[in-house]
């Protein structure tokens, strides 16, 4: 009697509408922020007179920075930590390129662009690798971060200038110009590295070591996991992110910048985008995929801000109340759940 009840309980436990219910739960809020980003676009058409390829290029080829570095900062949230130094790389980074590549063809932009990524992904492993051995918290560590690669983008490129290759624009923005209606490589652009960084986190040994060192490092520790590599294979998988940004940003202007503002700015917008997202800023919990949906609704808050005559800097504003509100959201529906169980 016993395991005929055992066998019956086991298989209402794995029916179609139990597993259903179970995939909604860990999945529903990032359901929800891209419903949340259809909703945005939707309304953005019917505020301009007319809404077409161009549009979706635009939003798709300007999103690409803001994007790949909320796919850096979840790493290392998920991670447990925190980079508050992974805007300013961006920066590096697109000051390194920018400088790098001007007056070169295709096919050395592109071994630049790979060599810039490698090297970022480099620095912020050395940057892991300092807050694992001296287990001086993240935050301090990545906050002088923040001055350290503003200052290295500085020396790099004094000014603003340099350049690239049209045949590398046309990578990323769909046009040698950086301007026009191919909306079909920058969202191959943003979707490839979401899919393969999401497949990693979750499906693989290291990325899943991610997730365990973010939600209990002593069970993690218990388990085999190695702290220190996880830690720093965070670091560095957020490192080579930032330069892809970086990079992004160099093709969007043809040039670069190295101004502090902007690193500024790239760092707040990433943490906003995590917050959105879904990710737990203690760690452990989130998905990517949740992040990148949040970096393009970022985004697009400024084109329909502008076309409701709205003043640019109330942007800041609707930002931050957005951010409260969903912050909200997340607590009413995480306190819900512990009362639940």
């Amino acid at each position: 009697m016993t395991t005929a009840t055992d066998e019956r309980a086991g298989s209402s436990a794995t029916t179609p509408g139990v597993r259903l219910q179970r995939w909604l739960r860990r999945h529903g809020w990032t359901i929800g922020v891209w419903l949340l980003l259809l909703a945005f676009i939707l309304w953005y058409a019917t505020l301009i007179p007319a809404f077409g390829e161009f549009q979706i290029a635009s939003i798709a080829r300007n999103s690409l920075p803001t994007v790949y570095l909320a796919l850096a900062q979840s790493v290392v949230v998920i991670a447990g930590g925190i980079d508050l130094g992974i805007g300013a790389l961006m920066v590096l980074a697109n000051s390194a390129s920018a400088r790098l590549m001007e007056d070169q063809g295709f096919a050395m932009t592109l071994a630049i662009a790979v060599g810039v990524v490698l090297g970022a992904a480099l620095l912020n492993a050395l940057v892991g690798l300092l807050i694992a051995v001296s287990e001086i918290p993240d935050v301090v560590v990545t906050l002088g971060m923040l001055f350290v690669y503003s200052g290295l983008a500085l020396l790099v490129l004094p000014s603003p200038g340099g350049g690239t290759s049209p045949g590398l624009r046309f990578l990323f923005t769909g046009s040698e110009t950086g301007v026009g209606t191919n909306y079909w490589m920058p969202i191959l652009m943003l979707a490839l590295p979401t899919a393969l960084l999401a497949w990693w986190m979750t499906r693989s040994r290291r990325g899943l070591s991610l997730y365990a060192i973010g939600s209990d490092l002593g069970a993690a520790y218990l388990s085999g996991v190695s702290i220190r590599r996880a830690k720093v294979v965070s670091y560095a998988v957020a490192g080579g992110f930032a330069g892809l940004a970086g990079i992004a940003l160099t093709t969007l202007a043809n040039s670069g910048d190295p101004r502090f503002i902007n690193a500024l700015n790239a760092l707040l917008a990433s943490l906003a985008a995590v917050v959105l997202g879904g990710i737990v800023l203690g760690g452990g919990v989130g998905s990517v995929v949740g992040a990148v949906a949040a970096g393009i609704i970022l985004f697009t808050l400024n084109p329909i801000l502008t076309a409701m005559g709205i003043d640019p800097n109330t942007t800041q504003v609707v930002r931050g109340v957005l951010i409260v509100l969903v912050m909200m959201v997340a607590g009413l529906l995480e306190w819900r759940r512990r009362r639940a169980e």
